[in-house]
């Protein structure tokens, strides 16, 4: 019923991929977000994410030690089209720091435009499962990279 909701969030990102094959950043890190949704009009939501990732003992696949930092900015409108169906348009911005090696950049950006939609099947005992559907355009420094989105989520009534 509220037309401005906010819920920061702050994570401990353990690490579970392999830096050797730089699938990760070999350390713990730790992330905060900052997100707000905001009702528009009837039919109509904006959610805004400001957010940030430090990782104090990064490595690179050298094994070479550093702090790194990166920021994400997300933006998005949906579109309630139908009480279980949302069409949306989304658009990301990342910038991530790297530990440097010789001849490359130590940071790096990203942008996304995305548009998806997501539809729900809900369940007598409240359960609602929700699948969505999408493709991200690369903009800018992405320009050329595309990617198709797959999301599910679990809303248990609790």
């Amino acid at each position: 019923e509220s037309r401005l909701a906010f819920a920061p969030r702050f994570s401990l990102l353990l690490p579970t991929g392999d830096s050797d094959q730089e699938r990760g950043f070999g350390g713990t890190s730790l992330q905060a977000n900052l997100p707000a949704s905001i009702v528009l009009a009837p039919r109509w939501v904006a959610h805004l994410n400001a957010g940030g990732t430090i990782t104090p003992s990064a490595k690179n696949r050298s094994g070479e030690e550093g702090s790194v930092a990166g920021f994400t900015l997300g933006q998005s409108f949906v579109w309630l089209a139908h009480p279980r169906f949302n069409v949306l348009l989304e658009t990301l911005w990342s910038g991530q720091g790297a530990v440097p090696e010789p001849g490359r950049a130590s940071f790096s950006h990203s942008l996304f435009v995305a548009p998806a939609v997501r539809w729900a099947h809900d369940f007598r005992n409240g359960l609602q499962i929700v699948p969505g559907l999408g493709v991200a355009f690369g903009a800018g420094p992405s320009s050329g990279e595309t990617a198709v989105l797959v999301y599910l989520s679990f809303e248990h009534p609790f």
